[in-house]
């Protein structure tokens, strides 16, 4: 089914299956009709969070919705997402998250009962490396590094709990795709690390900038556009909530121009497990999320 739903190989989904399930993170519901799947749903668990609060937040991120094309129109995305929340609130579960695309949209907003809400779309930014900073370069490698990190300073905003291993298991270990990453490495520890792959969006070809983290993230920024431009790349693709602090960063080393419109729009959406979720969950632009947090 989910071969079919998001044009893979069985083989391809069988892989990615067994890479979402570390630590028994996924929550999965699906409907039969006889032997066959007509729909199945599933999310991860994951840590959210929220300024002025000392504790992550558990939240579902919904990541497969699929429905068999013999089925749609039956109301089953309702009848496979609401065990697997119902299963989240048990928890202590306080929402479910989820970035859909366009079709998923429709989805969000028309289907009764299914209870997400859309915040707002994920902005894109293209930014142009027109010099070159002083700063020493990166280290760009495939090769995840083998020191420990440091720590990526408190937000203020609404965000996922990304860690060095969250990061690790979300790209170095990926079954299909590649990403590539700059490294800012000391003698005994990684100040900082970059995951980017190559982007080409007509004659403008660059990298897509996916996941920031380190202890000083304007000056890792500074050092991988520098990078950047002494191995000839210019621009920078980059998808943000829309006061993503990776704007302003990026704004302080590169050119950088809102693009106004998006092959494959974004949009953030929630559904809300309880009825004390803080006011600032509902409003997008509390939020920092970037493209490498859409799985």
């Amino acid at each position: 089914l989910l071969a079919t739903a998001f044009n893979r190989s069985p083989a391809e989904m069988q892989q990615l299956l067994t890479y979402l399930q570390p630590n028994e993170n996924l929550v999965a519901w699906g409907a039969w009709d006889g032997k066959q799947l007509a729909a199945q749903y599933s999310c991860l668990r994951h840590r959210l969070l929220l300024p002025h609060q000392p504790n992550p937040a558990v939240v579902g991120m919904s990541i497969n919705m699929a429905v068999h094309p013999d089925y749609r129109g039956s109301g089953l995305v309702k009848q496979v997402s609401a065990p697997v929340y119902a299963a989240l609130q048990a928890e202590g579960g306080i929402a479910g998250v989820g970035f859909s695309n366009a079709a998923g949209v429709k989805v969000d907003r028309h289907s009764k009962g299914y209870g997400y809400r859309v915040l707002g779309q994920m902005q894109p930014t293209l930014a142009w490396i027109h010099h070159s900073p002083a700063e020493p370069c990166l280290d760009l490698t495939t090769t995840w590094p083998d020191k420990p990190f440091a720590t990526a300073p408190d937000s203020k905003h609404v965000c996922f709990n990304i860690t060095p291993a969250w990061i690790y298991h979300r790209y170095a270990c990926h079954p299909f795709r590649q990403y590539q990453f700059g490294v800012w490495e000391t003698a005994v520890s990684v100040r900082g690390i970059v995951v980017f792959r190559p982007f080409r969006r007509g004659p403008i070809a660059g990298v897509s900038l996916l996941t920031v983290y380190g202890d000083d993230p304007v000056e890792l920024l500074t050092r991988f556009c520098a990078t950047l431009y002494r191995s000839g790349v210019r621009f920078i693709h980059a998808l943000s909530t829309p006061q993503s602090p990776l704007r302003t960063q990026l704004q302080k080393t590169a050119v950088c121009l809102p693009l106004p419109t998006t092959r494959t729009p974004y949009f953030l959406t929630l559904k809300p497990l309880t009825d004390t979720l803080p006011a600032a969950l509902f409003d997008i632009n509390n939020w920092d999320c970037s493209g490498g947090d859409i799985l």
